[in-house]
This record gives structure tokens, C-alpha cells and sequence, in this order.
């Protein structure tokens, strides 16, 4: 062999290392993450994972995510909508959030914003949260309860969400609550393992700003991918819901 050919060689076998162990840095995008997810769920061996089990997935990043993990258990995907609360002139960033059940939470720190303005994010942030879980066909309390749940972001940056949405499905009395996200940071795990039964994340990171770091493709979702997802999740899982 040539010192040309060890060359290659060397650099086709750190290629392949790289593409193995890649997903420690950067997922491809939201599905190859929720892959990488289901194996680690069912390294796990638990028994309960395929039997009394649903897959609960936060529209809209959290639904290709959750439908790889839903796929890989072969157990009914469903949607659980929550909704950001975030002021005009900052929109990406989240002071507050809702979700069903009347769940309403603020940042403790953000005691800065006026009670009108928090009524009419409140009044506007509800109505959507209302429209989505008809338009996504939110399961009804009644089809949760008693289930192992595995809810499924597509990362938690600032946990205001995530809060919210454990909050609402503890409310629905399941017999286990597990979450399971890509990606989280560090500081917002132990508040949020007080609200589930287990938590389950690939990558724990420090000053997470923005949960697209870590996603070479991360692009936003509208109504219809968050519909076609759900439709391919009906036609890829054979298990009755």
C-alpha cells in the first residue's frame, strides 16, 4: 500500500467514526434523533415499553421525533399541545407557558410584565392552544389514563413546556410518565425530574441557547407536516391504539 492509499485509508476511517459517533455532536435532523432515542429506550429492556404504552409527542418539533420512537416500540403515537408564552418584542424567548387543564406557568424572573399584557398573551396563546388540540386530535383524558406515557420533545432549553405539559399529564393520572428528548440542559433536569417517573435524554449540555444547535437540519414545521406525521405513524405502527 502507498503512503497515498494509507492516507485515503486513515481518512475513510475517520469518516466512518465520525459518522458512528456523530450524533454526540450533531443529529442529521428530528428523525435520526428520535431514532437514536428509541434505541436507548429499548437498551433500557424494560418490560413495560410495548404493552399499555402510548407515545405522546409536543407539536410541532416533537412529533418526527416521537414518531421514530413510536415506530421502533410499535406503540400509538398521539399529540399533547402546549403553548409558549413570549412577549412581542421577544418572541423566541419564553416567559410563561400553557397547556391543557388550565395549566398556567411564568417565569419567576420576568415579574416585570404588566398584568394586561400577560391577559392578552394569555387570551391569544389559549385560543391556539385550543385550535391546535382539535386540529391535531389531542388524545381525550380518558384514552391516557393508566398508561405509561413517554413524552418526546425535540430538546429543552429553557423547560418552561416541558414544565407545563408534565404538569397537564400528570392531571390525567397515568400509571407511568417518562420523558424522553435528544437534547437538554443541565440545569433545568433536576426541577424537571421532580414532574415525571423518569427522564431519558441523548446529550445533557451546558447554556443551552438554542435546541436547533444540534440539528444540522432543523427546519420549522407547519400544520400539515405535523398532519402527514401522524398519518404515517397510523400506517407504520401495527398495534391497537
Amino acid at each position: 500500500m502507498t503512503t497515498n492509499d494509507e492516507g485515503h485509508t486513515m481518512a475513510r476511517s475517520e469518516t466512518t467514526r465520525q459518522r458512528r459517533d456523530g450524533w454526540r455532536d450533531r443529529w442529521r435532523d428530528r428523525r435520526e434523533a428520535g431514532q437514536q432515542l428509541s434505541q436507548k429506550l429499548l437498551r433500557l429492556g424494560q418490560g413495560w415499553l410495548h404493552t399499555n404504552t402510548m407515545v405522546v409527542a409536543l407539536p410541532r418539533g416533537g412529533v418526527p421525533v416521537a414518531l421514530e420512537v413510536a415506530k421502533a416500540l410499535q406503540v400509538p403515537l398521539t399529540t399533547w399541545s402546549v403553548r409558549k408564552l413570549a412577549r412581542a418584542q421577544a418572541p423566541e424567548v419564553a416567559v410563561g407557558a400553557i397547556a391543557a387543564g388550565g395549566i398556567e406557568l411564568w417565569d419567576s424572573s420576568r415579574q416585570d410584565i404588566p398584568i394586561q399584557e400577560r391577559r392578552q398573551l394569555l387570551a391569544k396563546e389559549d385560543q391556539e392552544l385550543n385550535r391546535r388540540r382539535q386540529y391535531f386530535n389531542d388524545r381525550p383524558i380518558e384514552q391516557l389514563s393508566g398508561k405509561n406515557l413517554i413524552v418526546v420533545d425535540d430538546g429543552i432549553a429553557t423547560g418552561m413546556t416541558i414544565t407545563a405539559a408534565l404538569r397537564s399529564l400528570q392531571a390525567v393520572r397515568p400509571n407511568q410518565l417518562i420523558l424522553a428528548v435528544p437534547v437538554v440542559d443541565q440545569k433545568v433536569i433536576m426541577p424537571i425530574k421532580l414532574l415525571c417517573d423518569q427522564m431519558i435524554a441523548l446529550k445533557v449540555v451546558s447554556n443551552l441557547q438554542a435546541v436547533g444547535e444540534y440539528f444540522e437540519n432543523f427546519d420549522q414545521l407547519d400544520d400539515v407536516d405535523v398532519i402527514n406525521l401522524l398519518k404515517e405513524a397510523k400506517l407504520s405502527i401495527h398495534t391497537r391504539a
